[in-house]
């Protein structure tokens, strides 16, 4: 029997085991009626109770905020013999000691590939851009903890070695404890969405350099121990081996991944014989470091270091072993592990338990004090403060595994183990919920002033989303008709938002600061020369500011927002999902994206503009002017958001080469009725005076006494106009579009916006739907 498999059942029993195991049943024509006999059904069995018990634990639990791991947990306690595995029967047909080999040596092999992705997810090159900050946490939130647990073991070594627990490495444990692991720090801020934020970049930061120093002194402490029991010149072969590794993974293996990461053209997948031979590659590894006398698992995780994360060779690596490993192999693990936990190994009374918990408490407590003194000494406000400190002292899968091994290998025993495993249960519960109730990424915005179009200069600033090249030409028409001269300047902020795939950290990059950086920039290089292009022809008239931004589709908000913030914009100009073919139908609809522009409109610290871009159809024979002229139409209602679309098509409207048609829809109830309404004549009677003389400019009022007019009067202008403008309108009742919003498809596009944005309309007209800032959060 196996050291690294242990009986469920507290009692000793001695069983016979057949070997190799019987695998899959022969059914109906078998002898044995029992299924379970056979390893294949078992397992089968297993896996599906594992899940079945984790998802009834996860649907309630996850309302409350509480992580996924801790449902993996619960189901392990409650199938093991904590609870279930007292029952013998149940253990010998369900859970008996030869299928738990098969099935740890399964779940196992799904955490090494989890170890492996996180190496190829962690983006090293951040170690030589990692600010003092986060070196200092890093390293601290390391060394603390370490330096207080040996002292606290030193202060209280008799009670750890009386009552039978000679077995036990207290120092070891202290290694343990004082660890940080990058992989569950990633895990929280993805489930608390915090990936992207300033607190979430810092933590991840923080991480990486703590995970890299514990790794350093993990392998250190274990040549101390090889050179201690063993002999010296074993301990220096093991040290040369695993040196010689790392240089082999680093100048051979590196250099060979990054030669097919370039093979690969711009948009295809990596070949499956490439993906093939660096799995088999990450086995040998693993073989490797078991030669040099270190863990299985760490050979792994340093080649996945060496890997280029992100698109093509990471990415592809991530898409097509994560879902196996992390989804599906990676909970079994967990609550294999916890299913081996016995907690009524667990005295209470003794004195053993207490040291326990006094060691635990003092690491734990060092760890968050580390994080927190420095933070609140950089003049950081105590929340976020103390939300940075609680995640960089959470536990999650990697603690968990960590204690498996000591207590396979015996250096550890069974009660420290189940005190260890509830210990990062409660810890990985109270920092998620904690976290999110400390800090809220949107706080940011309480209290910033307005800023929208009507409140700008002379001088706009514009923050211009692209998340692929279809985007810039549909950008560029925007920014030429937008009136950039010297007298009326624009800044146009460029972000390329690309989605996470293949990296843990998310990444954001300012091109004036940085002119080379990571592998990703190669995709924005098109978009930033395409807007260099133009500043060069517009010299002096806009000033182009280009950025990067990778990160997940649900998060993108929070970079278009903050960058908004930092730059001052007036207002944000995102692309719609929709994209149109040339024949006017519907080539894709990308409903991520369309979530994103809802979630920017919510939180957005300026105006927003969603722009409809069907400037690649064909062009109409009705368009009213000549081919030479752009035709821009304006749709007022009234309102604050119509008050800034008009804003906009002013702004237009000055240099003369855009012919501007202001259409006012009015009915006799709202003009009498409606003291907004009076606001919005004034507004409109002043413009009307001031753009005297101006040939390119018509003002047209409409009567419309219901909405069905409304309609058709906005289906009649499609075919007139190059781009229409209109204000979002969102929550206005109007006795103009009464009723329409029942059958609007589009919300966040308004009434209006959604009847010009329709699937059924084959028309060249492109559509600005803009929305003024709303009231500060």
């Amino acid at each position: 029997m196996s050291n690294n498999t242990d009986s469920i059942s507290t009692q000793k029993v001695l069983q016979c085991v057949r070997f190799p195991p019987r695998g899959v049943s022969l059914g109906i024509f078998g002898k044995e009626n029992n299924p379970w006999t056979y390893s294949v059904p078992t397992i089968q069995s297993q896996i599906l109770l594992i899940y079945v018990v984790t998802q009834l634990f996860h649907t309630p639990l996850k309302r409350l905020g509480f992580p996924k791991i801790t449902s993996e947990i619960f189901a392990g306690l409650i199938l093991g013999s904590t609870l279930l595995g007292r029952y013998r029967s149940y253990q010998e047909s369900l859970f008996p000691i030869a299928s738990q080999g098969i099935l740890g040596a399964l779940s196992t092999f799904g955490y090494l590939l989890f170890l492996f992705l996180s190496g190829v997810k962690m983006d090293t090159s951040l170690t030589r851009k990692i600010g003092r900050r986060a070196l200092v946490i890093g390293i601290l939130n390391h060394l603390v903890p370490l330096i207080a647990g040996m002292i606290t073991v030193f202060a209280l070594s008799r009670s750890f070695f009386q009552e039978g627990a000679k077995t036990v490495s207290p120092s070891v444990e202290v290694i343990t404890i004082a660890k940080t692991s990058f992989p569950v720090i990633s895990f929280l801020l993805k489930d608390l969405g915090l990936l992207n934020s300033e607190l979430g970049r810092l933590a991840l930061s923080s991480a990486l350099i703590s995970d890299l120093f514990g790794l350093t002194i993990t392998v250190i402490s274990v040549l101390v121990v090889i050179s201690a029991t063993g002999t010296l010149a074993r301990a220096v072969k093991d040290a040369i081996l695993f040196i010689i590794f790392i240089i082999v993974v680093i100048f051979v293996f590196r250099p060979l991944m990054i030669w097919v990461a370039k093979r690969t053209p711009e948009g295809r997948p990596v070949k499956d014989l490439y993906i093939l031979l660096i799995v088999l590659a990450v086995l040998l590894s693993g073989v490797f470091s078991d030669w040099a006398e270190q863990t299985v698992l760490v050979g792994p995780f340093i080649f996945g270091l060496a890997v280029p994360e992100g698109p093509p060779l990471g990415s592809t690596l991530v898409d097509k072993l994560d879902p196996f490993a992390s989804g599906f192999l990676l909970p079994i693990f967990v609550s294999l592990m916890s299913l081996r936990t016995n907690l009524s190994a667990i005295n209470p009374s003794s004195s053993f338990t207490f040291a326990n918990i006094i060691l635990m408490c003092v690491a734990s407590i060092s760890k968050i004090l580390a994080c927190l003194l420095p933070m609140l000494y950089c003049k950081m406000p105590l929340n976020d403060a103390a939300a940075l400190s609680l995640i960089m002292s959470t536990r999650g899968v990697v603690d968990l595994a960590t204690y498996s091994f000591l207590r396979d290998t015996k250096i550890i025993n069974q009660e420290t183990f189940a005190f260890m495993v509830i210990a990062t249960l409660f810890t990985a519960v109270f920092v998620q919920i904690m976290v999110s109730w400390l800090y809220d990424p949107s706080r940011k915005y309480a209290g910033y002033q307005r800023r929208n179009l009507m409140n700008s200069n002379n001088k706009l600033p514009i923050l211009f989303c692209i998340h692929n090249q279809d985007n810039t030409a549909a950008i560029l028409r925007l920014l030429e008709k937008s009136n950039p001269t010297r007298d009326f300047p624009v800044v146009a902020n460029v972000l390329h938002l690309i989605e996470l795939r293949g990296r843990a950290s998310s990444v954001f990059i300012s091109h004036q600061v940085q002119t080379k950086a990571i592998s990703d920039v190669s995709y924005s290089e098109n978009v930033i020369l395409a807007f260099q292009g133009y500043e060069r022809n517009n010299y002096g008239a806009v000033t182009i500011q280009a950025f990067t931004a990778i990160s997940p589709r649900n998060l993108m908000h929070e970079d278009i927002c903050t960058l908004a913030l930092d730059v001052l914009a007036s207002i944000i100009i995102l692309p719609f999902h929709r994209k149109w073919a040339v024949d006017g139908s519907v080539e894709v609809e990308d409903h991520s994206l369309r979530t994103l522009n809802c979630s920017v409109l919510e939180r957005a610290p300026c105006s927003v503009g969603i722009l409809v871009d069907r400037g690649q159809l064909r062009r109409s024979n009705s368009v009213r002017s000549s081919q030479n002229a752009y035709c821009v139409a304006m749709l007022f209602l009234g309102g604050n958001d119509d008050q800034e679309a008009l804003t906009f098509a002013k702004r237009m409207a000055i240099s003369g080469t855009v012919s501007l048609t202001v259409i006012r829809l009015m009915s006799k109830k709202e003009m009498s009725s409606n003291v907004d309404q009076v606001v919005n004549l004034d507004i409109v009677g002043d413009w009307k005076h001031s753009r005297s003389g101006w040939e390119n400019v018509q003002y047209i009022e409409r009567q419309v006494n219901e909405t069905t007019e409304t309609a058709l009067l906005v289906r009649s202008l499609v075919d007139e106009y190059d781009l229409i403008i209109t204000g979002r309108r969102n929550n206005v009742h109007c006795p103009l579009t009464a009723g329409l919003e029942e059958w609007s498809e589009i919300p966040e596009l308004g009434v209006i916006g959604d009847m010009l944005a329709s699937k059924d309309l084959k028309t060249r007209a492109s559509v600005l739907v803009i929305q003024q800032q709303q009231i500060a959060i």
